[in-house]
């Protein structure tokens, strides 16, 4: 069975759309993740940018169906361009830094045929034992680890029942991130993400201090130029908010993060404190784009 074209007794109930730009070397791991999941699934890689796709995926003797821009688009874009690329009732949504943990199919399909339109996903960190790299996916996702608690979880990672882009529209593709937030926001009560912590993605982020430390700084800026995107915040509150919620980090990060990485969180604790550092400088020194 191919990829992508499931026989016809097991037509794939869902579509993942894999996010690509630039060729990162994770791509085929994500790819595989996807194609090693205990369900039938419809993928589609969008691609963006520069690179020979059809090369690297012929490389790693990947067979899926690709979906290729030579003009950078931006992660709205890149949904909704999935989204047009695919048939499968349900749609799911995964970065090319990003691994499906096994079950991520299945335990998606469970909660959407309980009624659920929306789907939300738990995200892990790929070296745990690694305090830059824990210190890293702390300062973002604190409240998207499987053990947060289920009140104040933050819900993306989304899988959607189709009907939902043909009810509230698609993603805005104007903006560099949070496009998934405003997306969100836009749902009524019966499409509101459903929390489902036992959709578990594994994100594969810096695990250096330069690397954790100058991503950092790049996401502050991004975020600024989001939030005033949505005309929600401005970039001093941006910065502000990334220097207020580092004791919450502190504070709940040791007590999401699975006991035998502990010692990793604790070493991890002042390393947070210098990323949401960098991240207010990021978005302090953002510049509005001219009109």
């Amino acid at each position: 069975m191919t990829a992508g074209d499931p026989d016809e007794n097991r037509a794939p109930r869902i579509a993942v759309v894999v996010m690509s730009y630039g060729l990162r070397p994770s791509l085929a791991s994500a790819v595989r993740s996807v194609q090693d999941q205990d369900e039938p699934v419809e993928i589609v890689v969008v691609h963006s940018g520069e690179g020979d796709v059809a090369d690297y995926f012929r490389q790693a003797a990947i067979d899926v169906r690709v979906a290729h821009s030579s003009a950078r688009l931006l992660p709205g874009a890149t949904r909704n361009a999935g989204i047009a690329a695919t048939r499968a009732p349900v749609i799911a949504f995964l970065a090319d830094d990003c691994l499906a943990e096994p079950g991520w199919v299945r335990e998606r399909l469970q909660a959407h045929d309980a009624g659920a339109r929306a789907v939300a996903s738990a995200l892990l960190c790929h070296k745990p034992n690694n305090p830059c790299a824990l210190a890293a996916h702390l300062s973002l996702y604190v409240r998207r680890m499987p053990r947060a608690a289920p009140d104040v979880a933050l819900t993306y990672g989304v899988s959607y029942a189709r009907e939902v882009f043909e009810t509230h529209g698609l993603f805005r593709e104007d903006m560099e991130s949070g496009e998934d937030t405003e997306f969100n926001k836009r749902l009524g009560r019966a499409s509101k993400p459903l929390w489902c912590p036992n959709v578990r993605t594994v994100h594969i982020g810096a695990d250096t201090l330069s690397g954790y430390i100058s991503g950092q700084f790049r996401r502050g800026r991004r975020m600024a130029d989001a939030w005033s995107t949505l005309g929600a915040h401005d970039k001093r509150s941006v910065a502000r908010d990334a220097i207020a919620r580092t004791s919450l980090i502190v504070r709940e990060g040791l007590q999401v993060v699975d006991p035998e990485h502990r010692a990793s969180a604790m070493l991890a604790v002042p390393l947070i404190a210098c990323g949401n550092l960098a991240y207010a400088l990021g978005a302090w020194t953002w510049r509005e784009r001219a009109p």
